[in-house]
């Protein structure tokens, strides 16, 4: 594999991870699980293992809070590494999550975490996140 496709394949886990985050953890699209995780992901968070179904179990919850509040979740990430092995991409990456309402910031969250992204169906999808929060 030469190093343009290795570049190209580690940039596109990359958007992976961003479009995941806003389409599941912001926008809590139920129906995006599939499309950006493999069938047995796992997110390991500070000592709890979750699964699709559990992480879909959240969204809907959430989702109410959301819709009752009238917040949104904003997303940033700052990339550190990462590394190609032919079939398997792994990057860590800081992730920092915004709540707003209107112009009001209601709080913030900073996550230190990696993502394992493997092929599936031909395209790459996350297999495992794990995420520790960086208390200030």
């Amino acid at each position: 594999m030469d190093s343009q496709q290795i570049q190209h394949d580690i940039e596109t886990v990359k958007s992976l991870v961003i479009q995941s985050f806003e389409d599941i953890w912001s926008d809590l699209d139920t129906q995006k699980i599939g499309v950006h995780h493999t069938l047995d992901f796992m997110l390991l968070e500070n000592g709890v293992v979750w699964n699709n179904d559990s992480v879909a179990h959240y969204l809907i919850k959430e989702q109410e809070r959301m819709e009752a509040q009238q917040y949104q979740r904003l997303n940033r990430f700052d990339f550190l590494k990462s590394e190609h092995h032919e079939h398997t991409i792994w990057v860590a990456y800081h992730n920092y999550g915004t709540w707003v309402k209107g112009q009001d910031t209601l709080g913030t969250a900073h996550w230190l975490e990696s993502a394992i992204a493997i092929r599936d169906e031909g395209r790459w999808k996350l297999q495992q996140l794990h995420s520790t929060r960086v208390r200030k």
